[in-house]
């Protein structure tokens, strides 16, 4: 027959009046202490998503104005170009008109070089022909024969 043991009887009496003292005691408050560090760390994860929120928030605003920025420079360094290119062709047009300027001066000068180099050996031409004259006749003519043939020498000279 089974014998019964008031040992086991009396430890599991033990037991359930130990788990009810606990429950009683221990756990609630152990059960309040979880609850409060669950709302403390759901409390720590929302602050930490929402400054990761924020974060993202400003990153996006600095990026934007990097972007902008960019944006801002690559405008400046357009109009530089186009103000530098406007200047290099105002430059240019400048330095091609004093070249054309220069250049019809010079022409000028040169005719006009030329027309006085031309008047000078005409003169000088006159006046060996009148020296040659004066030999060939044996005698001076004088000064009013002398202008009317150089006049007329002169005259010859430019219808050609």
């Amino acid at each position: 027959m089974i014998k019964f043991d008031w040992n086991l009887l009396f430890g599991i009496i033990d037991i359930i009046v130990f788990y009810l003292l606990m429950k009683k005691f221990l756990f609630g408050r152990i059960k309040k202490v979880m609850d409060e560090r669950r709302e403390l760390i759901s409390k720590e994860l929302e602050e930490a998503e929402n400054k990761n929120r924020e974060a993202d928030e400003k990153l996006e605003a600095y990026e934007n104005r990097i972007s902008a920025c960019e944006e801002e420079g690559r405008r400046i360094i357009g109009e530089a170009k186009e103000k530098g290119n406007a200047e290099y062709d105002r430059i240019l047009a400048e330095a091609r008109a004093d070249a054309e300027e220069l250049k019809k001066s010079a022409e000028a000068e040169a005719k006009a070089e030329g027309d006085r180099a031309k008047s000078e050996a005409k003169e000088e031409i006159a006046a060996l022909a009148i020296q040659a004259a004066e030999k060939i006749i044996g005698s001076s003519v004088n000064e009013n024969t002398d202008s009317a043939i150089f006049d007329e020498f002169l005259n010859e000279g430019r219808n050609e």
